[in-house]
């Protein structure tokens, strides 16, 4: 007998794959409050997705807006898998994504030391084009973060070679930046590098903090806008005590970042 189908990815996940997953469990009808309180995804960033998405054609509006609060509730089409789709801000599909896939896998199948022109030619494949600099780029943020050795060449640059036991298994470390260079792992699901500068001082602890802060500025302008227009006590909707509720729970179970 089949199992079920796999509806959640391993690991930290980027807010869109958290809302990604939260529609393909809600597939029958859901409001962007619905996914709100399950993915834990500041709202402005699901209604912009919701609206990608329906350009796409992968989700389709079944009921418009109710009332002044009220939001319009979807269905889900396309069920496209685990991962979300990648979409640009017209609703168009993007590989950009598959740039990192191709050279990390370029990197375990030739094995040895390679050049960055090595890399390019071998990682321009499917349909995905990239740049010697983009190559580059990831190639020295690979070797700064320990997953590969680099060397000085000839003629033909630096040299790179992965460590075989830094192979952590298929899906590229992925490239985070704030004020300074960080690389996570998904195939481990943790931060594996952070060089951090300035006031931050090497405190890993402020290294990702930009999701779950804006989440709290933007529920903390809603409750600012309730006191807005004067001495009037006005009682806040169940959804945003709801939304409050699931930020102020421990990430855990919130389902936010990790």
């Amino acid at each position: 007998m089949a199992g079920k189908p796999q509806l959640v990815a391993k690991g930290t996940k980027e807010p869109r794959q958290r809302i990604w997953e939260s529609i393909r469990i809600l597939a029958p009808g859901f409001s962007s409050n619905d996914i709100a309180r399950r993915s834990g995804q500041l709202p402005t960033e699901i209604r912009k997705y919701l609206k990608l998405l329906v350009m796409a054609g992968i989700i389709q509006q079944i009921e418009p807006r109710s009332g002044l609060r009220g939001a319009c509730v979807y269905e889900l089409l396309k069920d496209e898998g685990v991962d979300h789709p990648r979409l640009d801000n017209k609703g168009q599909r993007t590989y950009s994504h598959l740039i990192t896939e191709n050279i990390w896998r370029t990197l375990r199948i030739l094995k040895g030391e390679l050049s960055v022109a090595t890399v390019t030619e071998a990682a321009t494949a499917g349909g995905v084009t990239m740049t010697m600099i983009v190559v580059r780029q990831y190639l020295n943020a690979l070797a700064e973060a320990g997953y590969l050795v680099k060397r000085k060449g000839d003629k033909n640059g630096d040299l790179f070679r992965l460590l075989v036991e830094k192979y952590t298994g298929p899906r590229p470390p992925e490239i985070r930046r704030l004020d300074s260079l960080q690389v996570y792992d998904p195939n481990v699901s943790k931060l594996v590098y952070a060089k951090t500068t300035g006031s931050i001082a090497g405190d890993r602890s402020l290294v990702e903090p930009g999701v779950a802060l804006l989440r709290t500025r933007d529920l903390l302008g809603e409750w600012l806008a309730l006191t807005e227009g004067g001495k009037e006590t006005v009682k806040p909707s169940s959804d945003l005590v709801q939304r409050t509720q699931l930020e102020l729970a421990s990430t855990g179970e919130s389902g936010g970042l990790q």
